[in-house]
């Protein structure tokens, strides 16, 4: 009896001893990985003792193990293995709780299968969010503005060429952390000609930190291409056909080629889009050219023939594990055909009845040049990158506009007012040159404490020639009404400066300051502006438990007027108005606090800004010398925002995922240019959802969709508008892709809007206004095949992060 009881209490004694390991794994982005391998091996042996796989949550526990020294081991394909120091398991110290582990991406392949773990689509991190591209169906056979307008809370306004994000103007658009130096109109060209394939991912950082640039006050959407690491020769090729009232067709090429000490890789595509819009207005103006109240009626259709040729070219140099060094360039060209016929009704109270033919033919030539050269260097606990990039756009769009005009018999005459002539003709021209130097510091002081300094230079220079012509006796006279010439030349000198401190282990904090001195000057020395700010940001994260964490964000941002903004550049719309820039225009100066919680994958934030001089385009303001209306940007005097907004994913089974983005806010904002300032507010939310179907047979289906709510543009109030596109998509076993899609599939965006609803406009104009873009007339059908050819074994190398951070302020 003795002998079985002492058997028992060795037997308990025994149990009570053996151990247990645990923790949880994470990806860079801080995202829990789902079935990573974790292995307990035999320190002495390296011999294999058990394992497990972690669970949705990214979490692994390994029980029942005997006193021993250990290594654990946690591997996953796409991510690079990680080893722990040997630890040891005993009677006194039965429990080990790793902290949390993460894994470093990998891409890796098995043979001829090559197999790549799969993202999210959409990640969040403190400073916003990450867009995998790649992980939407859509992707394939779309183009780099579709997946743009696609993305969560990106609004293009297509018919005033600005973009938006969360409602809020003011967004610098960036490719590669490099600025696109172009008009939003050739910005949009030059998208609607980029192959989609050929995006990695897009970050839309509404939160930027002092690394970046401060320009725009709404952040930044930065579209990051794709930049292959093989060893050996790898290519890919994609062509896509569609159709809606005109046909498109897209044609891209990339090759790369890899070896043990450098790197080298190129794109090519060339697009043809004929593309169609129309809009319309009907209302009144007292102009008073026309000599009283005037009612007009207007409709505008116009057919644009789009032919652009994109190119990518670099190279990098490995000089050993920590150093290398590159360049690469960006190169732009197209050739739009724009062609417009106008028509207006006019019901004068004085004069006779007049209907005006107007036909508008404008041949454009633009060029955009971005070229980079860096270098880095690391070293045990610090980095060194330096970077000079050189940028050239150039853009000419001379146009020629006839007229004819007809009585209330449809008779044709010349009316008497010398506003009205048959023939006219405009020239524009704009040429930019930038250099920009830029050199990054980066150091670990110890394990709380990381320092990250940098300065940044850069210099532009803009000038801008623009006249319209009259036709008059067969000979093309100047009007001096319609011409300008400008030179701009712009000075930007930075430093940063971001403390990165663990202040225990759960709470973090990152404190930044980057001071700006801008200059700028122009031929016409009483528009020069100058100033240094000094730009804080603060962030603090707290980590609750391993599925909830805590961010709170303070920044300071502003939006510079952009060039095309400043450039007093003159277009014809009708014989009373004209299109110009607005060289007086302020910067504009936010101050951002977000609160924001992150529950497993599911983000809710809520954000207050203040906005002083926020720039509102296509405003119409009164030129009492030459009677006309001029529609130019402007400066509100101030914009107050106050949004909430969640994301949360729903993942039902493993063929069936949909994710949701929402954002609601309360805007207030006050106008100056109007004949009687005014203060407004309104609510305004936007939506944005996807959802993926995997069916058997490498077969899957994608619908999504976007809607914003009724918004104000200035003075203008535009009403709310969205779109639902799909596509389906075949993976095939040799790598290649067809995919069919749909876009705007209810036909739905027609952005409709009206002026003369809060305020007395300039000339007491009272319009409705109608855009309907070439969807909402035909749907877009596209057809895509995508095949990559090569070698597919992957390499790592190091990657270029230096001089990314350089705004585009044309584009806005």
């Amino acid at each position: 009896m003795c002998k079985i009881f002492f058997t028992l209490i060795i037997l308990l004694f025994t149990f009570s001893s053996h151990g247990q390991v645990s923790g949880r794994i994470l990806n860079q982005s801080e995202m829990p990985i789902p079935f990573a391998n974790t292995m307990l091996f035999a320190s002495n042996s390296n011999t294999l003792y058990k394992g497990t796989i972690t669970n949705d949550d990214g979490k692994f526990k390994i029980d029942d193990i005997k006193p021993g020294t250990y290594v654990l081991q946690v591997s996953l394909l796409s991510y690079q293995t990680w080893v722990s120091k040997p630890f040891t398991v005993s009677d006194i110290e039965s429990i080990k709780q790793f902290p949390t582990i993460t894994l470093l991406e990998e891409a890796t392949s098995l043979s001829e299968v090559s197999i790549v773990a799969k993202k999210k689509l959409i990640e969040q991190t403190k400073e916003g969010n990450i867009i995998n591209v790649q992980q939407s169906v859509l992707t394939k056979g779309s183009n780099a503005l579709q997946v743009l307008e696609r993305s969560p809370g990106v609004i293009l306004d297509q018919r005033n060429n600005n973009f938006s994000l969360n409602g809020k103007s003011g967004t610098t658009i960036m490719i590669n952390g490099k600025p696109m130096r172009m008009p939003t109109a050739d910005l949009i060209t030059m998208l609607s000609g980029m192959n989609a394939d050929n995006i990695k991912s897009i970050e839309l950082l509404t939160n930027p930190s002092a690394r970046y640039d401060v320009d725009g006050t709404a952040g930044i959407i930065n579209i990051v291409l794709i930049k292959n690491e093989t060893l050996g020769t790898r290519g890919t090729f994609n062509t896509t056909s569609g159709y809606g009232i005109g046909p498109k067709q897209t044609t891209s090429f990339s090759l790369h080629h890899g070896h043990k000490k450098f790197n080298t890789y190129a794109t090519y595509s060339f697009s043809y889009d004929d593309t169609f819009s129309q809009w319309s207005g009907i209302g009144s103006t007292e102009n008073p050219t026309f000599g009283g109240t005037t009612f007009i009626s207007f409709s505008s259709k116009t057919e644009q023939l789009n032919r652009s040729h994109n190119a990518t070219a670099g190279i990098e140099y490995i000089v050993n594990e920590n150093t290398y060094f590159g360049a690469n360039i960006l190169v732009n060209h197209a050739n739009p055909t724009i062609i417009t016929n106008n028509q207006g009704f006019y019901d004068f109270e004085t004069d006779p009845y007049l209907e005006a033919q107007i036909l508008l033919r404008g041949q454009g030539k633009w060029n955009n040049f971005t070229n980079s050269v860096f270098f880095e260097t690391k070293k045990k606990t610090s980095t060194i990158g330096l970077s000079a990039d050189y940028i050239s756009y150039n853009n000419k769009t001379p146009n020629l506009v006839k007229s004819t005009y007809l009585d209330e018999n449809g008779e044709e005459f010349i009316p008497d007012n010398d506003i009205y002539n048959t023939e006219n003709r405009g020239i524009n021209e704009t040429d930019i040159k930038i250099g920009v130097l830029k050199a990054d510091f980066k150091k670990t002081i110890n394990n709380n404490f990381d320092l990250e300094m940098g300065i940044k230079g850069s210099l532009s220079k803009t000038k801008n020639q623009a006249r319209i012509e009259i036709l008059e006796n067969n000979e093309f006279i100047i009007d001096d009404r319609f011409i300008s010439n400008r030179q701009i030349d712009e000075t930007i000198a930075a430093t940063y400066g971001i403390l990165n401190h663990k202040i225990n282990t759960t709470i973090t904090a990152q404190f930044g300051m980057r001071y700006e001195y801008w200059k700028r000057s122009f031929d016409d020395t009483s528009l020069d502006r100058n100033f240094g700010k000094l730009f804080p940001s603060v962030f603090l994260t707290k980590t609750i438990s391993d599925t909830q964490n805590i961010n709170l964000v303070y920044t300071k941002r502003i939006t510079r007027p952009n060039y095309s903004d400043l450039a007093s550049y003159l277009s014809y719309n009708s014989p009373t108005s004209v299109f110009s820039g607005n060289p007086q225009l302020l910067p504009a100066i936010s101050n951002t606090v977000s609160l924001s919680y992150t529950y497993k994958s599911t983000n809710y934030s809520i954000a207050f800004t203040n906005e002083d001089n926020p720039i509102a385009r296509f405003q119409v303001e009164e030129d009492p010398i030459s009677d006309l209306a001029v529609i130019a940007p402007q400066n509100l005097q101030y914009q107050n925002s106050l949004d909430f907004q969640i994301n949360k994913p729903f993942k039902f089974n493993n063929w069936f995922n949909l994710n949701l983005n929402g954002t609601i806010g309360l805007r207030e904002f006050k106008i100056l240019h109007t004949p009687q300032p005014f203060t407004h507010d309104y609510i305004h939310f936007n939506l944005n959802g996807n959802q993926t179907i995997n069916f058997p047979k490498q077969l899957s289906f994608e619908l999504s969709g976007w809607y914003t709510s009724n918004h104000f543009n200035g003075s203008s109030k535009v009403f709310g508008f969205g779109s639902l596109n799909m596509g389906v998509k075949k993976e095939f076993k040799n790598g290649s892709t067809l995919q069919f899609s749909i876009t705007d599939v209810l036909e739905s965006i027609t952005i409709k809007s009206k002026i003369g609803t809060l305020t007395t406009e300039a000339y007491n104009n009272i319009f409705d206004v109608e855009y309907s873009p070439e969807s909402t007339n035909s749907r877009i059908f596209r057809l895509s095949y995508s095949y990559t050819f090569g070698n597919k074994k992957v390499r790592s190398t190091k990657q270029n992060t230096n001089a990314n951070e350089e705004k585009s302020r044309i584009q806005e």
